[in-house]
């Protein structure tokens, strides 16, 4: 079962949980995101998708490899160049690959870049392929451990669907005029990928910052009950990110 992989694969620990607990309040912004899923949404094309293998290229890592999308249904988006969020637990730098393919499993884009500890983001850029409104498609991100042993990277996997928007939504966007208005239209339309992808984009203020951790806290509430592990899994990630956003202690 999905599931049972998922509580096999996630490393769960007291310091975490104290973490998550501690770590409860809120920074306030004006107005909140609060991701809504689609009405009806695809399922996933297999047991497996929208999960990771292994965890993390660093033993005494506590946390995984994630993609930041829904892990009940299949995360939609009505950008044909979309932007791919994920999760690194590393505190070391690690050559990591991003790969795109259609769901027949041909590979449409692939590109390499150096990994940080953290959230991630990538584009698919303007003069790659262009996905198609009405398909969906698989994206892979894949931490190397170690170049000469491929069966030790750490790989995370998800779907993605892209769809027509409707025209009511266009008119609202069109009438926005804060890149907070954009993510809350975008979260309540079931549009999880353009939801994040316009609060990462966003000026780096702890509004922004904000945002992200709302957004990811709403997709942890919306996967509770059907998932509850990998609404642990997302909680858990925020809980990092908001501490990690807390002022450092100086030496």
């Amino acid at each position: 079962m999905m599931t049972h992989g998922l509580k096999r694969r996630t490393i769960y620990s007291a310091g975490i949980a104290s973490l998550i607990l501690s770590v409860s309040f809120w920074i306030p912004i004006a107005a909140l995101a609060q991701y809504t899923p689609p009405k009806k949404p695809s399922a996933p094309k297999e047991t497996g998708t929208n999960t990771t293998r292994g965890g993390s290229c660093e033993g005494d890592s506590a946390a995984a490899l994630t993609a930041l999308v829904p892990f009940s249904h299949v995360g939609e988006t009505i950008s044909v160049h979309p932007t791919f969020t994920w999760f690194v637990p590393d505190r070391t730098s690690r050559p990591l690959q991003f790969r795109l393919f259609s769901r027949s499993g041909q590979l449409l884009y692939r590109t390499e870049m150096e990994s940080q500890p953290g959230i991630m983001s990538v584009a698919l850029p303007a003069n790659g392929p262009q996905m198609s409104i009405g398909q969906s498609y698989q994206w892979q991100v894949v931490l190397v451990c170690d170049r000469n042993v491929p069966s030790r990277n750490v790989v995370a996997v998800a779907e993605i669907q892209v769809v027509q928007p409707a025209e009511s939504l266009q008119t609202q966007l069109a009438a926005t005029s804060t890149p907070q208005q954009r993510i809350d239209l975008y979260a309540k339309a079931g549009l999880w990928y353009d939801a994040i992808a316009e609060a990462r984009k966003a000026p780096g203020t702890s509004q922004n910052q904000a945002a992200v951790l709302e957004l990811l806290d709403s997709l942890a509430n919306s996967e509770a009950e059907p998932l509850k592990d990998w609404s642990d899994r997302l909680r858990q990630i925020r809980a990092i990110e908001q501490q990690r956003q807390l002022p450092q202690p100086k030496p």
